[in-house]
C-alpha cells in the first residue's frame, strides 16, 4: 500500500513535467547575423538564462549561447537585443547619493517600441529600468534616470526624477508641452504613452511589441523531498510522553505565479510515513501503555508565497498555507500487565484533520530551493472526543522546479 502511494505521487510529478512542455515559435540571431527559427519553451523571456529551445519538434531542449547570440524574439510579442550600456547597479536600493553610479555592462534589453527613438526595458531584481537610443546617433543606449535617495539630515526619502527631463529633451515636437512630462511616472505604461504621442506628432513609423506573454500568469511545476522531526503523543485519561522521530516526505507542487513574480498561489500534495509509539505508565498499576501509530498520510496544502527577489535568478521567500492530512491507519492502544502476563489492545479510529504550515526558503537559479517548514498540530481524533492527538513536525524540504 505504501509503495503504491509513493508510485502514484511520483507519477503525478512526472505528469506535471509533461504539462510544462509548452513551446512558442521564435528566432535567434547570432554574431554573424544568421537567423535560426526555433521553438521556445514557455518561460520568463526576460531572463535569458532560464530560456530553453529546440530547433524542431523531435530535437531535445538546449539553452541559449549568450556569447554567440545578439538577438532573440517571439513574433510580435517579444524582441530582445544585446547592447552595451551604462546602468545604475543600485537601482533597487535607497541610497544616500542623489546621482546614480553608472557601470558598463552587456545586457539583453527588451525592445518596447521601435522608431527613430527606441525604447528599451531591463528587468532587474524585481524592478524595471528603462533605456532609450536615438537613431543615427553615436551616443548609444542611455538609461532613463530614476533614483530613490535618503537625506542624511532628516532621513526622508526623496526621488531623482531626471528621466522627465531626458524625455523632454529627446521627444521634441510641437504638440508636446512641458505639462506632458512633469507628471510621468517611472513605469512602462507612462513611457509607452508619451512615446506614442511623440510618434503620432512626428507621423513616424513605429512598432510596439505586445509583451503579451509577460502579462500572463504562469505555472511552475516542482517536486520536493522533506526531512522532518515529528512529535507524537496522545492525551487520553493521561497524557503520554512525546515520541520524537525523524521522518521523510515526498511530493509535488503546482504554483500560479502572478506577473510581478513576487506573489505565488500554490497547491501541494505530499506522501508521508510515520512509525512510532508514545508511552505512558498507568499511575495505579505497574502496567505500561503504548499508543502506536504506524501509518501513511497524504497531505494536501493550498496557500500563497511572497518572493523577495534578489536578482533574476535568486530569491528569498515566505509562505503560509492551510492543509488537510489524510491518515490511512488507526492508532493502536496497547496495555501491558507484566505480573499477569496480559496484553490488551484496542484501536482508536482516526480521520482527516486540518492544519497550518508556515515556511521560509531560498531559491537558487530559479531551479533549486531549500525550505524550512513547520506544521501546527494535527489532531487525528477530532474535536468531539475526550481524547486528542498531538502530532506536529518541523523540517527541511529540498525542491526542484522543472520549468
Amino acid at each position: 500500500m505504501k509503495l503504491k502511494h509513493s508510485l502514484a505521487l511520483l507519477g503525478l510529478v512526472s505528469h506535471l513535467c509533461v504539462f510544462a512542455q509548452d513551446f512558442k515559435k521564435g528566432y535567434l540571431i547570432d554574431k554573424n547575423n544568421n537567423k535560426t527559427e526555433v521553438l521556445f519553451k514557455d518561460a520568463d523571456f526576460a531572463d535569458i538564462t532560464s530560456i530553453e529551445y529546440k530547433t524542431s519538434e523531435k530535437e531535445g531542449c538546449q539553452t541559449i549561447d549568450q556569447n554567440n547570440t545578439v538577438e532573440y524574439g517571439i513574433e510580435n510579442d517579444y524582441k530582445f537585443v544585446k547592447k552595451t550600456v551604462r546602468h545604475d547597479k543600485t537601482f533597487n536600493e535607497i541610497n544616500t547619493a542623489k546621482e546614480p553610479n553608472l557601470l558598463k555592462e552587456d545586457l539583453f534589453l527588451n525592445v518596447l517600441s521601435e522608431g527613430n527613438v527606441m525604447l528599451y526595458s531591463y528587468y532587474d531584481k524585481g524592478s524595471t529600468k528603462f533605456f532609450y537610443e536615438i537613431e543615427d546617433s553615436n551616443e548609444g543606449v542611455i538609461q532613463f534616470i530614476y533614483r530613490k535617495y535618503q537625506s542624511n539630515e532628516n532621513k526622508t526619502i526623496n526621488e531623482n526624477n531626471y528621466f522627465r527631463n531626458q524625455l523632454n529633451n529627446i521627444l521634441k515636437c510641437e504638440t508636446l508641452q512641458i505639462n506632458d512630462f512633469v507628471k510621468l511616472r517611472y513605469r512602462k505604461e507612462d513611457f509607452l504613452k508619451i512615446f506614442e504621442k511623440y510618434n503620432v506628432c512626428k507621423n513616424g513609423v513605429s512598432k510596439v511589441y505586445d509583451n503579451k506573454l509577460g502579462k500572463k500568469v504562469k505555472f511552475k511545476y516542482s517536486a520536493f523531498v522533506g526531512l522532518y522531526q515529528s512529535g507524537f503523543s496522545v492525551d487520553s485519561y493521561y497524557k503520554s510522553e512525546e515520541e520524537k522521530k525523524t521522518t521523510f516526505g515526498l511530493g509535488g507542487e503546482i504554483a500560479l505565479v502572478l506577473p510581478s513574480e513576487k506573489i505565488e498561489i500554490f497547491a501541494r500534495a505530499e506522501y508521508e510515513n510515520y512509525s512510532g509509539e508514545s508511552r505512558h505508565r498507568l499511575p495505579t498499576t505497574a502496567a505500561e501503555a503504548y499508543f502506536i501509530l504506524e501509518s501513511s498520510f497524504f497531505n494536501f496544502n493550498i496557500g500563497s508565497r511572497y518572493n523577495f527577489i534578489l536578482n533574476n535568478k535568486d530569491k528569498i521567500f515566505m509562505e503560509g498555507s492551510v492543509g488537510i492530512s489524510l491518515p490511512f491507519d488507526d492508532i493502536e492502544y496497547s496495555v501491558h500487565y507484566p505480573e499477569a502476563g496480559i496484553i490488551t489492545n484496542r484501536y482508536m479510529s482516526v480521520g482527516s484533520t486540518a492544519f497550518f504550515t508556515f515556511g521560509a526558503g531560498y531559491v537558487f537559479n530559479n531551479k533549486f530551493g531549500v525550505v524550512l517548514r513547520a506544521d501546527t498540530n494535527r489532531n487525528f481524533l477530532g474535536t468531539t472526543r475526550n481524547e486528542s492527538v498531538s502530532f506536529s513536525r518541523i523540517g527541511l524540504n529540498l525542491k526542484y522546479t522543472f520549468n
